[in-house]
């Protein structure tokens, strides 16, 4: 009888728990990279292994003249885009900072970075054991501080157990980059784009500087018995940063489209009315999962799905945020003619717009026609 061959899923199983099992896990200290605002900070990567993710860590000397207020997406949200651009030239990841934090802390099911207050039983306070003040951190006061904060920019979708999307570097063709768009100041009325109100004088002294740490696994041995093929030859990331303007009008439903050819695994909508963010979903009265236009797959209030939220993450993310993941069964959105995120809109001043992003997963080198954002 002839021997049975493996399917790829069978291999690519059988290398993945291989590689796990005696590849060495290893972090590389990346050489710092500083950038002025307005301006946009490259950081090179190295051929090593297989990356499955990069932790970047900012850090931002200021000096506070006067102190107004601070947008709810702050610190993160200085990281206006965020790419991670792979050798054949594809941003495998490419979004706003605030919502890859945000995305991510929902993931590991804990605010990244961040101790949130406590109280007892009792209703007094319990120490927040926030003892590292260059962890996290957005001065408020009049003088001189630094601002510190970090984002995690993901390649495979769980480097201990799941390394779907995982990123083969030895390669002598090509490179791999991630790049990050800084903001051209640090204070205006636009809360998604700055992380100081209006009237806060600040300025920042000597620069923005990012230092990367390179996560990978160095395999036994570069072999079919350790390189799970079918890992490799998908991409997985966030796509985000897709803002929707049309037909958004109190008293008025608004659709955003989700993309073509992707397994969705997250979705997470922020709601910016005019320039800022409501509290409690006020401003909204309704978020529905559709699809073909006519099947309602989930329908939620904001009250209940921003409760669903603090239970995900630990904690209540900024206002106006709205998340939804379908991990446990990702949408296949070539199954289906359209899927959207129906928003019931309540009030709207104007320049009111919705901000989308995706946790996506696909296979290299498929026609991505990309998203179009509007109403069905």
């Amino acid at each position: 009888m002839a021997e049975q061959q493996m399917t790829p899923q069978q291999q690519n199983a059988m290398a993945r728990y291989n590689l796990l099992q005696t590849g060495i896990a290893m972090t590389k200290r990346l050489q710092p990279q500083i950038g002025q605002l307005g301006g946009q900070i490259r950081i090179p990567l190295q051929r090593m292994g297989i990356m499955t993710g990069v932790h970047l860590l900012v850090s931002i000397p200021v000096t506070i003249a006067t102190f107004d207020s601070v947008s709810p997406l702050a610190p993160w949200n200085i990281a206006q885009t965020v790419t991670y651009t792979d050798f054949a030239g594809v941003n495998r990841t490419k979004t706003n900072g605030a919502q890859l934090w945000q995305a991510q802390t929902f993931k590991q099911g804990d605010a990244l970075g961040l101790i949130p207050n406590n109280v007892s039983a009792a209703g007094g306070a319990v120490p927040a054991m926030n003892y590292d003040t260059n962890i996290l951190n957005l001065p408020a006061a009049n003088g001189a501080g630094t601002i510190y904060f970090s984002i995690y920019v993901p390649m495979a979708y769980d480097p201990a157990s799941d390394l779907t999307g995982a990123v083969l570097t030895q390669t002598n063709v090509g490179e791999h980059y991630i790049t990050v768009d800084l903001p051209n100041s640090l204070s205006g009325a636009d809360q998604y784009k700055f992380p100081y109100g209006p009237a806060t004088g600040v300025t920042v002294n000597g620069g923005v500087t990012i230092e990367a740490f390179q996560n990978y696994i160095q395999p036994q041995a570069m072999s079919a018995a350790f390189l799970p093929l079918v890992d490799l030859s998908t991409i997985y990331g966030f796509e985000g940063g897709y803002t929707t303007t049309a037909n958004i009008a109190a008293n008025q439903s608004t659709y955003v489209n989700y993309p073509n050819n992707r397994s969705i695994l997250s979705t997470l909508i922020q709601y910016q009315n005019g320039n800022g963010f409501t509290a409690n979903g006020a401003d909204l009265s309704g978020i529905t999962l559709v699809a073909n236009s006519n099947t309602n797959f989930r329908e939620y209030s904001p009250r209940i799905l921003r409760e669903l939220q603090r239970n995900m993450a630990n904690c209540d993310m900024p206002n106006g945020s709205y998340f939804l993941t379908s991990r446990r069964q990702p949408i296949l959105t070539q199954l289906y003619a359209n899927v959207q995120a129906k928003m019931d809109i309540l009030t709207a001043a104007a320049g009111s717009k919705l901000i989308s992003q995706f946790e996506v997963q696909y296979p290299s080198g498929s026609p991505l026609p990309g998203i179009t954002a509007g109403s069905a």
